[in-house]
């Protein structure tokens, strides 16, 4: 008899999901645990809805010790809109780290994926080295992780102000509750071009809805001739889940001591201590018509410039290695960081690993 036991989570489960995502650290130079709290199961919602959440039970001690979710989302897929699974949140308690468990965890993916098969998705860090060595390269037992690209994410370090931009019969403000619907429409007109760009709704903002703690009036939107011609909106996700500075990079200890003595007189949030959660806010739904770099410029001056005066130390953007408005992003001081994007093959056909679509991927930072 197998010592563990392999099912769908609960909300009888959530309390010992959140122990599980905090006490598995990102490790790097730092060290960063991703948090949902006060509800896992709420904060799945994100990424989509049904959250198929596996757990995986010690038997012994009636702990959860591995877990991982597939969350059933809608993506424009070379135009049309498809239904997608979206792979995330894998982890294994370090006192049960082995290839069988893995290997458990993916026999039961693999069940739900022969339910419902879809097109699966998923990211992971470049500097996760464990989990890039264990996935990818067709182990057996595990599919065919397909690499399509990287993410690069830029913490923006929000501090001074910086001199306006202006675009050229552009106005540059915050959104308004009535243009909801226009955002919606303008993104997804925006979206259907790329490769797992997700489908919006305005229902998805509503009560209930995966975005809805995102509102119009957190949009930055740029019109012209009194059309939505470009978005960008700073989502503070912090009642849903939070990143906990576990560990700092030696240097960064060293300046935190200074940041915290002078930021009082900057009316700056102070660094958190080791342990403690880090304030910053997604750069998220970026979408610029006709990918125009000074239109992108100006109108991420215009929310830079805003949310220095918020209570937020960084705002993270996220844009893929082959977009053209991805230097816009490197003008401003910012830590940087990477992950690959991988498309999940359980049918592990040969020719699947040689086919790419033309289309550029997109990812939503903000929802996975």
């Amino acid at each position: 008899m197998s010592r563990y036991d392999f099912s769908l989570g609960g909300p009888e489960d959530d309390a010992q999901l959140r122990e599980r995502m905090a006490a598995d650290w990102i490790e790097g130079d730092s060290a960063i645990s991703l948090r949902r709290e006060p509800s896992y199961i709420r904060a799945c919602r994100l990424q989509g809805d049904p959250a198929q959440i596996i757990v995986g039970r010690d038997m012994v001690s009636g702990r959860i010790v591995a877990t991982g979710n597939r969350c059933i989302t809608k993506t424009y897929l070379d135009g049309e809109v498809r239904r997608a699974a979206f792979l995330s949140d894998l982890r294994i308690h370090r006192e049960h780290r082995s290839g069988m468990l893995l290997s458990r965890v993916y026999r039961f993916l693999r069940l739900l994926h022969d339910a419902d098969p879809l097109p699966c998705y998923t990211l992971v860090y470049d500097d996760n080295e464990t989990a890039l060595g264990n996935l990818v390269g067709g182990r057996a037992g595990l599919p065919h992780y397909l690499e399509r690209g990287r993410l690069f994410t830029r913490a923006l370090h929000l501090s001074r102000r910086k001199p306006a931009l202006a675009a050229e019969c552009i106005e540059l403000r915050r959104a308004r509750k009535e243009e909801l619907p226009a955002i919606v429409e303008f993104l997804n007109r925006r979206n259907r071009q790329f490769r797992w760009a997700p489908v919006l709704d305005a229902a998805d903002f509503a009560a209930g809805g995966r975005c809805d703690t995102l509102n119009a009036e957190v949009f930055f939107i740029a019109i012209r001739d009194g059309r939505i011609c470009a978005t960008m909106a700073a989502w503070d996700q912090f009642p849903l889940r939070q990143a906990h500075i576990e560990r700092y990079p030696k240097p960064m200890a060293l300046l935190r001591h200074v940041h915290n003595l002078v930021a009082p007189l900057l009316r700056r949030p102070r660094l958190p201590a080791a342990g403690g959660a880090l304030p910053y806010v997604y750069l998220s739904f970026i979408a610029v018509e006709q990918d125009d770099h000074a239109l992108c410029t100006a109108l991420l001056r215009h929310a830079y410039n805003a949310l220095c005066q918020g209570r937020w130390l960084y705002a993270f953007a996220a844009l893929h290695d082959d977009d053209p408005l991805l230097p816009v992003f490197s003008d401003y001081p910012a830590i940087s960081s990477a992950a690959r994007l991988f498309e999940v093959d359980f049918s592990r056909e040969p020719d699947r690993a040689l086919a790419s679509s033309l289309q550029r991927a997109r990812i939503e930072f903000a929802l996975s």
